[in-house]
């Protein structure tokens, strides 16, 4: 993180942001765009998973805490043994959701405002195969199914309560 983040919302990511020509067959794509930058977004978290297969974090964020949950995004953190600070924004974030009741799915049953600070990354693994199809397979998380919402933050740096 050389640069200071960028502040953006979560209605910019999923309007404004365009999907790079990026599918599943692209797994080991360079980061190019805006995923060569940092964002610091405010959102609610709705639902976090923490035992993908991944070993990630998934979060999945809505700009306002009565906003639909299928307007959101995913933020992940990575396993701690990819570096400290990765272990630090999970500890954050246990901090800010202590005491919060979640279903077994991870949805949390109030939502909880936060600050995040992370990467852009499209997640075009999750995009249809056809590189200019606007469809998603396999789903990703309960985010709607537009090409937009495969941009995410990842990894997650920081996390801060509101």
């Amino acid at each position: 993180m050389g640069l200071p983040p960028q502040p953006v919302a979560i209605p910019t990511m999923l309007a404004s942001w365009e999907p790079p020509e990026i599918t599943a067959r692209d797994r080991c794509a360079a980061r190019g765009g805006r995923e060569l930058a940092a964002y610091t977004v405010r959102g609610w978290v709705r639902r976090l998973e923490t035992s993908k297969d991944d070993g990630d974090w998934h979060i999945e964020l809505t700009d306002r805490r009565d906003a639909p949950r299928d307007s959101c995004i995913v933020a992940e953190i990575p396993p701690p043994e990819f570096g400290d600070v990765y272990r630090q924004a999970r500890a954050d974030l246990a901090v800010v959701l202590r005491g919060r009741k979640r279903s077994k799915s991870g949805t949390l049953a109030r939502p909880v405002e936060v600050q995040i600070v992370g990467a852009a990354f499209f997640d075009g693994n999750h995009r249809s195969r056809r590189r200019r199809r606007d469809t998603i397979d396999p789903p990703h998380g309960r985010c709607n199914a537009s090409v937009s919402a495969l941009w995410e933050i990842h990894p997650v740096y920081r996390v801060t309560g509101p």
